[in-house]
């Protein structure tokens, strides 16, 4: 794991980041989505960060924070422009790739 990974899961925020740079495939705001690190994700916004960004395998930040349940990222992902009407990879919309009400009413 590279030290970049390695800061953003684990919440350090010293760290100088190109916000859009792609390790492995992903973002830092995949990353930082993925582990609900909502202090990180709001660093990388005001940096920059690109919210409707895709993976490798066609992910979205937002999608990796529903499948998480971090209802907190998917909020402040939505707050900053990120598309809520996406899909999942194999063609299931977000609204249904969640089973927690919360992240469903912010989806509706």
């Amino acid at each position: 794991m590279s030290d970049l990974v390695w800061s953003i899961k684990n919440g350090d925020l010293e760290a100088n980041i190109n916000v859009n740079d792609v390790i492995d495939g992903r973002t830092p705001l995949h990353y930082a989505s993925d582990y609900g690190q909502l202090d990180v994700l709001e660093y990388l916004i005001t940096k920059g960060a690109d919210v409707n960004a895709l993976d490798k395998h066609g992910i979205s930040c937002i999608l990796a924070a529903i499948w998480e349940g971090h209802t907190n990222c998917v909020k402040l992902l939505l707050d900053s422009g990120a598309k809520k009407n996406g899909q999942t990879p194999d063609g299931t919309s977000y609204l249904d790739a969640t089973d927690k009400q919360e992240i469903k009413t912010l989806l509706a």
